[in-house]
Order: structure tokens, then C-alpha cells, then sequence
């Protein structure tokens, strides 16, 4: 950046406080310790409270409190005075008539829902500590400078038994979640990454022909509109995009552009941009997003529901020109183009410039692999430089079989990086695949930028990032863009593009978000799963205490039941083959006489029969219950049974569902104790097989037809006496 730069941001800076400082309450601008605090006040805040708050009576007392939170510390105040003033704008004038009548504990209470949502936490962390500065810098005023604030102070508020317990439920809530969202990242991590180097090798292929045709068009070999072909992501059809500049879709489309607009030479001409010709691949990737009108300056409904259905806050928004986001003449020209696309033969409304997609699809790529292959946070990723103090290489020793010697051993690179809560660097090993996302990205800004696109810039102006203090002046940052480093909303948004539709759901079905964090505890997750033991997962990820770690050695319920499930099996199968388990023929034999003298007919069921009459609670399990009576002459309908259920663990172990799947298993091997007893009764030689002949005396006659009974005259005893009980 230069001098003369430099020299219109400070300026504008310092206009922008003057502004601010009009706006306020003379006691509340020399509020501060330092004369010059206001001056020193981040771009960001300066223009949140004078856009923003001024309008709201509480103007001052988050001014005030904001100065003196900033002045305190090296922490950003805008987080904290957000949540304070979303918190006011909803209690006030509906919980309480105005700011002095504001109780905040009991306006909290309500704030924070049923069930307790996070906004209820966060503004409550950030009022407390509004207010726990605030009541320090209070101690240090004389009785009259405290006397002219006080009208601008916040009312205090208790920390009562009531808001800790709602705190500790939505840390309880928020803690469940992430570890819903880990497993789900963990079970899919592998494929993640495959994912995003399969996509950011076919747009880097699409965007290669895109330059084939302007190097012919330059040459005068071809003119616009081309068409380029290329398979989809899953190699089963070819999509085909036209190939457009300005002029040429002017000069196409001549009857709907006035005539100075195709007079009018552009600066864009030369700028290609591509448009789908036909339907959508099968593998749309980003397709669909541009489709529904995530690319629009101003997205439709369709594009809000979408990312409202994928969990995606801002995508697209406050990118950096180029990163995702074309610049404002060239958006100007696709937005026109996909109007006008929406009368054409192909009615597609997806129409692209492939340039700034591929750029941010290299930092999506980047950001992935660096986090998915060290399980850093993102704050040590945005550290990463390519100067000397940060790049560093290596040679591992290494024993050679051979000589018994210990040699110099292969070439390691390595990034030196301050850990959180850590004071000095310490090494992170670099991959090969970290290696080739570096060197695209690299590559990728030579290309658009020039080779002096990656230059030294400034991370102060970068909001949250929490290492600003180590890098007080300029560094070559790798996560740049333009001169400038890029914030953790930018580098977010690439991979939130990258990862469009993948696979990963909660156990409700839901698309989880793929965010930095998320990353680092899926990581976490799938080395604990894969055996690493708690100790290496620590020094990997940077913790200083081990019960940290411990966090992730909880296991997710599929991998539970994958791990117990044989065990728990084997022991309801030794359970369940003991011979009391099967019944004997005698005790079938008894049951049936019993059954057909009490009621003189017996119920038909899957499989058999069943000896009561009365009303069935437990009709879907016949097997289990002491009332069924096993027909071998029906075996088939207990095969069928068998074979069902052994269909339905095979699909719930596909989908992942192993507790169902343990269900049915259990349904299944049920039925086949059914049929080993059916054995028994086919291998016992009955004689006169006793159900037929007392079939035969209590209503059913030689050729299988039900006679009707009289219930209403008893049946004679043998005595032949009614009242004998012989």
C-alpha cells in the first residue's frame, strides 16, 4: 500500500471519528483515559455506531461502554456491543417503557426463549463484560467525573441462579450439537476431501478451455459465441456451456438492448463469461446455486430458501472483487445476460464468469486440506506467510536397515505458528496435499494478479483475528486477496462453495454446516476413532491440557453399536439356543388340547395358530408369545418372515442405522427359534396326531368345515350329570 494511500485511509479514519465524536455526549468523549482513544477506534466500529446506533437512545451508554472495553484490552468491542444493542432493540419498549426502567436479569429471562437459544448466552457474556469494565473504570474517577457519567451507564445486572442455569443449558445444547456435527464430518471426512479436489480440479479444467478460447479469439481463429464441452463431475453426461463476451451477446440479443447501449463500447469486452446451454448435469454442483440466483446482487427467494435449506449464513457476501464475487461492471453485464437468458430457446438462466469461482474454489481447496490434514484452528492457518520466520524445512533422521547407522532422512517442510494461548512458534508438518493446495493458490494469484500479487499486507485491519499483536507490520499472508488479508468470513464462504450439497447430515437428516471448527473436531473425531490414542490426538491439535482432548474420545452411536454390537449379539444368541428356550412337543401338544376345550377353534397366524381368544396386545410379536402354536405344514410363511428381516438389516446397516438394524436381528433369530421348533414337532412320529381327532369332537367334520356350535348348552360331562364334577 502506499504512502499516498495511507494517507486517504487516515484521513477518512479521522473524519469518521469527528463525526462520531458530534454525535456523542461532550461527558462521554472525554470519557477516556487517553485523549486520542477515539481516534484509535477500528474503521469497523466507528462506522457501526455512527450508522447504526445513533438512531437509538442507548447511543451513548454503548459508546461509552465500547471505548472503555477497547481501551482495556486488544479485543474488538463490535462483537459484544451487537449483542448488547440486539438485546435492547427486543426488550425495549417491549419488555420495559425505556432504557432507565430496564431490569436486564428479568428481561433476560425472556430473551433467551423456550428452549434457551444461543442470542440469550451471547448477550449476557457481552453485557457482563460491558459492565465489568465499565464498574473498573468507574473505581478509577473522582466523585464528579462519575457523577456527569452516570446517567450513560448500563443498569447493572446479577448473575442469578436462574440465568446460570439457562447458560449451562444452552452450553449443554451447543456442546451436543457440535458433537452431532463432528460424527457427521468425521463419518464422511475421507469423501470431504476427495469432494473438493475432484471439484476444483473440473472447474480448473472448465476455466482451462475458457482460455483456449480467448487465446483463438485473440488470434482471430474464432468468433464468439463458442461452445465448449465437458463431462460432469461424476463422468456420466456432458455438459455444454456457449461462450459469450459483451459484444457478442449484445450484437446475439440485439432486440432487447436499446441502441446506445450497443453503440456504447465497454472495457469489459474481452471478459468471457459462460452460459449452460440445455438442463442442468446430473451433478450440478454450483449450477443449481446460480440457477436458483445465489449469484444475483440481490438473490430472489429461491436463492434465500436454498441457503436457508444448507445452512449458509452469507454466502457470496463481503467477498473481496474476484473471490467468488465479480467486479461491479462485469456483474452488471451477467446480471443483464441472465435476464435476458430466461427468453431464449434454452431458457437457462445460468450464466457465469468462471474466473472468480475458481479462484475462491483454490482457497476453499486450501483451507480444507491444511485443516483437514492438521486439525489447526483457523486463526494459526491465517498466520501462515511465505516469509522465513514462518516457512522452515528440515531432514527427519532416519535408521538405515543396511548400515545400522542412523542417516539424514527425507525433506520435511514445515509452518512455524503461534498455537492459541501460546507465546512462542512451533512446527506444524506440511503434506504433499497441503503442498499442492499452497502451490495452486500461489499460482492462482500469480495469474490473476501478476507476479507481484502476493505482497506484504497488514492483518490490522482483519476483524478477529485474534494474533493481530504478533503481527504488528507487513507479512506476505498466503490467505490474501488484493492487498488484503482475508477475514475468517471470506476464507469460510470459499469452503461453504467448495463443499456445496455434500454429504454430511445430522441424525434429524439435516445438512450440516462445514466450518472451520467443525473441521478441527471431525479431525479429532475420526483419529479417535481410528485408534490414535488421546495423547498424540493432544500434541496434533495443540491442546495443553489432555482432558481437553478428552472431549473427543466420546464415540458416535453408529461406531457404539459397530463396536459392541458383535458382543451383544453373541451373547443373545447364547442366550437364546439353550435348550429351555425351545419348547418341548408334549407342552405344544397340552397347549393345543387346552386351547380346543376352551374354545373350541384356534386363531390363525403367521406361521401357526394361537391358543387364546381373548384381545391381543402384542399382535406383531406371535413368535415371543406363549400363546403360539408352530404349523410345520406352513414353514414357508416362517422362511419369509426370516428372509424379511434379513433384508431389513442389510439396508439399515447401509443407511447407518445399527440400533434398528440389532432390532431386526433380533426379530429375525425370534423366527428362527419358530422354526427350530417346528423341526422338533416334524421329528417326534405322532401316532394319532391328537389335534385332529379333537378337532373332529369339538366341530369340524371329516371334509374340514366348521360345524356351528350352541354355546348356550353346556357340553355333557362324563357322568352325565351337568352339576358333576367327576
Amino acid at each position: 500500500m502506499t504512502a499516498q494511500a495511507l494517507t486517504h485511509q487516515e484521513a477518512s479514519s479521522r473524519k469518521g471519528c469527528e463525526n462520531l465524536c458530534q454525535l456523542l455526549d461532550p461527558a462521554v468523549v472525554q470519557a477516556p483515559r487517553d485523549p486520542n482513544a477515539w481516534q484509535k477506534l477500528d474503521h469497523l466500529s466507528v462506522v457501526y455506531f455512527t450508522r447504526t446506533l445513533s438512531q437509538f437512545p442507548w447511543f451513548n451508554h454503548l459508546a461509552l461502554a465500547g471505548i472503555i472495553y477497547a481501551e482495556d484490552g486488544i479485543a474488538h468491542p463490535i462483537n459484544a456491543i451487537r449483542n448488547v444493542h440486539s438485546f435492547l432493540r427486543w426488550a425495549i419498549p417491549k419488555q420495559c417503557p425505556s432504557l432507565s426502567a430496564l431490569v436486564p436479569e428479568q428481561a433476560l429471562l425472556g430473551y433467551f426463549g423456550n428452549p434457551p437459544r444461543m442470542r440469550g448466552q451471547l448477550a449476557c457474556t457481552a453485557y457482563t463484560s460491558l459492565q465489568l469494565h465499565l464498574h473498573a473504570y468507574l473505581q478509577t474517577l473522582s466523585a464528579d467525573r462519575r457523577a456527569a457519567l452516570t446517567p450513560f451507564l448500563l443498569s447493572p445486572m446479577n448473575m442469578t441462579l436462574q440465568i446460570r442455569k439457562l447458560n449451562m443449558q444452552v452450553t449443554t445444547q451447543s456442546r451436543a450439537h457440535r458433537k452431532q456435527q463432528a460424527f457427521a464430518v468425521a463419518q464422511e471426512l475421507p469423501a470431504l476431501m476427495a469432494l473438493g479436489r475432484r471439484r476444483y480440479h473440473w472447474l480448473a479444467d472448465l476455466e482451462a478451455q475458457v482460455r483456449s478460447v480467448a487465446d483463438l479469439v485473440r488470434q482471430g481463429r474464432l468468433t464468439l459465441p463458442a461452445v465448449i464441452q465437458c463431462p460432469d463431475l461424476e463422468h456420466r453426461q456432458t455438459a455444454t456451456f456457449r461462450v459469450w463476451d459483451r459484444l457478442s451477446w449484445i450484437r446475439d440479443h440485439a432486440e432487447v438492448y436499446s441502441l446506445q447501449t450497443r453503440r456504447n463500447p465497454s472495457k469489459m469486452d474481452g471478459v468471457l463469461f459462460l452460459q449452460l446451454v440445455g438442463d442442468l448435469p446430473e451433478s450440478p454442483w454450483f449450477l443449481r446455486a446460480i440457477q436458483k440466483g445465489l449469484l444475483e446482487r440481490t438473490p430472489p427467494p429461491e436463492a434465500r430458501q436454498y441457503l436457508h435449506e444448507w445452512q449458509l449464513p452469507g454466502l457470496m457476501m463481503k467477498q473481496p472483487t474476484g473471490l467468488l464475487r465479480t467486479n461491479i461492471s462485469l456483474g452488471r453485464v451477467l446480471s443483464w445476460a441472465r435476464r435476458v437468458a430466461a427468453g431464449t430457446p434454452e431458457d437457462s438462466r445460468v450464466v457465469f464468469g468462471v474466473e472468480p469461482l475458481l479462484a475462491g474454489a483454490a482457497v476453499g481447496l486450501f483451507t480444507l486440506v491444511c485443516l483437514a490434514q492438521t486439525g489447526m484452528r483457523i486463526g494459526e492457518l491465517m498466520q501462515v506467510t511465505l516469509d522465513r520466520e514462518c516457512m522452515e524445512t528440515g531432514y527427519l533422521p532416519q535408521f538405515d536397515d543396511p548400515s545400522q547407522q542412523w542417516i539424514k532422512g527425507p525433506r520435511q517442510f514445515y509452518w512455524r505458528l503461534f498455537p492459541k494461548g501460546r507465546s512462542e512458534r512451533e512446527r506444524y508438518p506440511v503434506t504433499a496435499h497441503m503442498l499442492e493446495a499452497l502451490y495452486v493458490l500461489i499460482e492462482l494469484q500469480k495469474r490473476y494478479g501478476g507476479q507481484g500479487a502476493l505482497k506484504p499486507v497488514s492483518a490490522q485491519s482483519v476483524q478477529h483475528f485474534s494474533h493481530t499483536r504478533r503481527f504488528v507490520g507487513e507479512y506476505k499472508f498466503v490467505l490474501q486477496w488484493k492487498g488484503k488479508q482475508l477475514t475468517i468470513r471470506s476464507i469460510e464462504n470459499c469452503l461453504d462453495f467448495l463443499l456445496l450439497e455434500h454429504p454430511c447430515r445430522d441424525p434429524g437428516g439435516h445438512p450440516t454446516r462445514i466450518t472451520s471448527h467443525v473441521l478441527r473436531h471431525g479431525v479429532a473425531s475420526w483419529l479417535r476413532q481410528q485408534g490414535i490414542p488421546l495423547d498424540e490426538i493432544m500434541a496434533l491439535l495443540k491442546h495443553v491440557n489432555i482432558s481437553v482432548t478428552d472431549y473427543y474420545s466420546q464415540l458416535s452411536p453408529q461406531d457404539l453399536f459397530q463396536k459392541i454390537g458383535p458382543a451383544l449379539t453373541a451373547l443373545a444368541d447364547l442366550a437364546e439356543i439353550e435348550p429351555q428356550a425351545i419348547r418341548s412337543v408334549g407342552d405344544l401338544e397340552k397347549l393345543v388340547q387346552t386351547a380346543l376345550k376352551r374354545y373350541g377353534v384356534l386363531r390363525h397366524t403367521p406361521g401357526g395358530t394361537c391358543a387364546s381368544f381373548l384381545p391381543c396386545e402384542v399382535q406383531f410379536k406371535c413368535a415371543n408369545c406363549p400363546n403360539y402354536i408352530p404349523d410345520p405344514a406352513r414353514r414357508c410363511e416362517i422362511e419369509e418372515k426370516i428372509a424379511t428381516h434379513a433384508q431389513a438389516v442389510r439396508v439399515l446397516e447401509t443407511l447407518g442405522d445399527y440400533l434398528q438394524a440389532d432390532v431386526q436381528r433380533a426379530h429375525g433369530r425370534t423366527w428362527e427359534r419358530v422354526a427350530k421348533e417346528m423341526d422338533a414337532l416334524v421329528a417326534v412320529e405322532i401316532i394319532s396326531p391328537p389335534t385332529q381327532e379333537l378337532l373332529q369332537d369339538f366341530g369340524i367334520d371329516p371334509s374340514g368345515e366348521e360345524l356351528l356350535l350352541n354355546l348356550q348348552t353346556p357340553l355333557p360331562l362324563p357322568s352325565g350329570d351337568p352339576s358333576s364334577h367327576d
